[in-house]
């Protein structure tokens, strides 16, 4: 890694994300992290809904991206990726979480 990923840790990236202004809020966790009884076919359209909200009106995607890179979170939808997805991806993503969202975008 570089010196300044080493720099630009977590809490970083997330007041990046906070600052970017999203489209979700703490009120929408639900969506975006689903309950431990729902079926498959809930948390499919669950998670293409909560997609939905990512990919076609949040200004603050790519500092999610980055800050679930960083993360590396074992459920729920960031960025418009489900953390299945992230990790399949992570390979061809992690030059992402090395820069600052504005780098990015």
């Amino acid at each position: 890694m570089n010196d300044h990923h080493d720099e630009y840790d977590a809490a970083d990236l997330l007041d990046d994300l906070i600052n970017a202004e999203p489209a979700c809020d703490s009120t929408m966790a639900v969506l975006f992290t689903g309950s431990d009884d729902e079926t498959d076919e809930e948390r499919w359209t669950r998670e293409a809904t909560a997609k939905a909200v990512c990919q076609t009106r949040c200004p603050a995607r790519a500092a999610c991206l980055s800050y679930a890179l960083a993360l590396e979170p074992e459920e729920g939808v960031w960025a418009g990726y489900t953390a299945e997805e992230l990790r399949e991806v992570r390979p061809l993503l992690s030059f992402v979480a090395g820069h600052r969202a504005d780098e990015v975008a």
